[in-house]
Formats: C-alpha cells, sequence, structure tokens
C-alpha cells in the first residue's frame, strides 16, 4: 500500500504545478506597456503551457501499415527504425529533451502479437518501429509534439494526460506515419518527472498495472 501511496503522491506533485505553467503570460501586471514582440512571446508561453498540453485531441483510429505480409513487413521495419530514430534525435535536440530507443520489436514477440492480440491481421501491427521521447517541462513536450507533426503524419493519439489509465500514469502516445518508408512507428512523449517514477522503484508496480490494462483491452474487444 504505501508503495502505492508513493507513486499517487509522486504523480499529485507533479500534476499539482500545472496552474503554475497556466499563470505564466498572466504574471507581468504591466501588460499594458508590452511591445508587440513581448505579447507575442507571452502568447507563445501560454500556447505551451499545460492549456496547450490539454488541447492536443486524442485521435481514435485503427491506421493500418502499407504491408499484410509479414515477412516483407519486417524487411522494412530496421528501415522504419532508422528513419524514425533520424526524426526523434533532431526533434529531441531541438526541444532539449532526451530520446530512447529500444529497437525493433523482436520478431517473435511481434509474431505473438499479431496471433494473440491482433486477430492474426498482420498489417495491424504498428509499434515495430518505436521510441520515446522525454521532455523536461510542459512547454517542451508541447514542443515535441509539434515538431513531431511537422516531420510526420500523426495517424493516432492517446493523450492520457487528459484521460489516464486505471494506472493514473500520464503520457502521449502516438503512431506516426514516416515520409520515407511510409511504415507506421510508436513514439512516446513523456515527462521526466512522471517518467522517473515509471522507471524508479514503482516500476514493477507499473508493469503489473499495465498488464492488467492490457488484459482489460483484449477482454473489450
Amino acid at each position: 500500500m504505501s508503495l502505492f501511496l508513493r507513486t499517487t503522491a509522486l504523480m499529485l506533485l507533479v500534476l499539482s504545478r500545472a496552474p503554475a505553467f497556466a499563470a505564466l503570460p498572466n504574471a507581468p501586471s504591466n501588460e499594458q506597456n508590452r511591445s508587440p514582440s513581448q505579447n507575442e512571446v507571452c502568447s507563445k508561453l501560454f500556447k505551451h503551457s499545460l492549456s496547450g498540453l490539454y488541447g492536443i485531441q486524442s485521435i481514435d483510429s485503427r491506421p493500418t501499415q502499407p504491408y499484410s505480409d509479414f515477412d516483407i513487413l519486417y524487411s522494412k521495419a530496421h528501415q522504419a527504425q532508422f528513419e524514425l530514430e533520424t526524426i526523434c534525435k533532431s526533434t529531441a535536440l531541438l526541444n532539449d529533451a532526451q530520446p530512447y530507443f529500444a529497437g525493433v520489436k523482436s520478431k517473435h514477440r511481434a509474431e505473438e502479437k499479431i496471433t494473440h492480440e491482433l486477430d492474426g491481421q498482420v498489417e495491424r501491427i504498428t509499434d515495430l518501429a518505436r521510441a520515446t521521447i522525454v521532455a523536461e517541462d510542459v512547454a517542451s513536450l508541447v514542443s515535441i509534439y509539434e515538431t513531431l507533426e511537422r516531420e510526420t503524419t500523426i495517424v493516432k493519439v492517446k493523450n492520457r494526460f487528459k484521460k489516464p489509465g486505471p494506472s493514473g500514469y500520464r503520457d502521449l502516445n502516438l503512431l506516426v506515419r514516416l515520409p520515407k518508408t511510409n511504415l507506421i512507428a510508436e513514439v512516446q512523449l513523456h515527462l521526466k518527472a512522471i517518467a522517473d517514477v515509471k522507471n524508479g522503484p514503482e516500476h514493477d508496480l507499473y508493469e503489473q498495472i499495465q498488464k492488467l490494462e492490457r488484459q482489460a483491452s483484449m477482454e473489450k474487444r
């Protein structure tokens, strides 16, 4: 129980900072004396506040890969992973964030997922190529999303800052179509303070809750 309370408390601590982000543009009292350029800066601060994060709409769709033959699709996965890593590295560099890469999903795990979770439909597996970007703050996270929106075609969004899962974990989970390989890849966007919980002492608890969420999702299909 104490482990769960520590996890919950830390998440609440992170989210309790939200008003500070929202209040940033309104803090100066000499609003009327600002130059147009100063007003533009304040406008951008507001855009990249928590309001901007909540403004990212979830896209509930079922995008598919351009190939239904597993061997062909998997043969393209490494090229897609390289393309994805190139995009994510430059995106992270622009936004002072940290990218992480697990590489292409193993062939065994991919086949297992297609069989047991995707009704045998090869074209529905969308996380052969995957990446994670961890942002220092809300403004950076929104800016990362906007950069990816320019560099790729975002085809699915789960905004778990607006609607977290039963575990309470919050992130942006994206599926993007890559411009060169035309494959769909998964990108997860995290806030560092929350990601530290996921990867810290509470990791085992988080994994157990995630497993229950996946089982519940499969039972609904």
